[in-house]
């Protein structure tokens, strides 16, 4: 029941803010081929440019990558909230090698952490590259 209440949780505010966490979101024109970069997570700065169909692909393609990690994101942090309860808050709390799952958990956890850092900063490296050259 948790996991359920965070995944939507998450995915609304998702939605409704459009929040990722590399903090650019783009809107592409086909017809006039405009598009328009909104930079920032609360305080939007807006740019809007003529591009060539190159240039939309090499802005787009980071972009939604970072937005994908993100929605994968969503349900892997609630993976690990709903494990986290049902390891310490539950009558499903294991009697037997209690310490051994804490431990496992935690260098699951850790290694997620330090996996799922290493790509945004990457992704966002790559986005903060691809917007300076145009």
């Amino acid at each position: 029941m948790v996991y359920f209440l965070i995944v939507i949780s998450l995915l609304l505010f998702t939605k409704q803010t459009g929040f990722n966490l590399s903090g650019v979101q783009y809107q592409f024109n086909q017809e006039t081929m405009t598009m328009t970069i909104e930079k920032g997570v609360w305080d939007k700065q807006v740019d809007e440019r003529q591009v060539t169909a190159q240039e939309a692909l090499e802005i787009m393609m980071p972009i939604n990558e970072a937005n994908q990690l993100w929605k994968m994101n969503i349900y892997l942090i609630s993976f690990f909230a709903a494990v986290f309860i049902a390891l310490f808050f539950t009558p499903l709390r294991p009697k037997k090698y209690f310490k051994w799952y804490v431990f496992m958990y935690f260098i699951l956890l850790a290694a997620f952490v330090i996996w799922d850092v290493t790509v945004h900063k990457e992704l966002a490296g790559e986005i903060v590259v691809t917007l300076k050259g145009l």
